[in-house]
């Protein structure tokens, strides 16, 4: 498989996640910790609603992986959904009894299974993609939880879900995902696309037509 085959299918793969585990709003946010801000395994078990902070236009989470903390860039929307599946008490470890492994791994397109050190990858790899030579590795930075700023802009600009690329709320990016959903799974059926990926049957047959 050629490099550029290679990581347009990475990125189906990972929004492909992305969609279909909303039927699942815990779930769905430990994806989204995942794919948004690197989260690892460890991160996302230390994490309680009193991690995340809005300041002015920035959204930002602190993650603990138990040795070190890092503040990192996260997207509205994940942040959004964050918040809303939070219990009331806002030091409470919501997600620490949850399998980050086996949430991925139900999620997976059939013919790749991925786990969560497996998602992480092949986001890292579709970013750095996007560095340009010469250019600081904002990857790097991302992970390690330092140049907020500079990381923010480079998500921003090349990160799908901060980007809007993968916000399914817009026709054309649904149809988009739709057609290339088809094309690498050979379902067609509306109803079938629709109970996979949490849609309405009659959105789908409109976004079909």
């Amino acid at each position: 498989m050629q490099r550029a085959e290679r990581l347009l299918k990475l990125e189906f793969d990972i929004n492909y996640i992305n969609v279909v585990s909303r039927r699942n709003p815990n779930e769905h946010a430990v994806i989204r910790l995942i794919i948004s801000p690197l989260a690892t395994p460890q991160e996302i078990r230390n994490f309680k609603e009193s991690d995340l902070e809005k300041k002015g236009k920035d959204f930002k989470i602190r993650l603990n992986s138990g040795s070190r903390i890092r503040i990192s860039p996260v997207d509205e929307k994940t942040y959004k959904i964050l918040r809303k599946v939070s219990v009331k008490n806002k030091d409470e470890r919501i997600f620490e009894n949850l399998d980050f492994d086996k949430i991925v791994e139900k999620y997976s397109p059939k013919e790749t299974k991925y786990n969560a050190s497996k998602l992480r990858k092949a986001v890292i790899e579709i970013l750095e993609d996007c560095l340009f030579f010469g250019n600081e590795n904002y990857v790097n930075f991302l992970i390690l939880g330092k140049k907020f700023n500079q990381v923010r802009n480079f998500l921003q600009d090349f990160h799908p879900l901060y980007s809007g690329i993968w916000d399914l709320e817009d026709d054309e990016v649904a149809r988009d995902f739709i057609h290339s959903y088809i094309s690498l799974t050979g379902i067609s059926d509306a109803k079938m696309i629709a109970n996979e990926i949490g849609e309405s049957e009659e959105r789908i047959t409109n976004l079909l037509k």
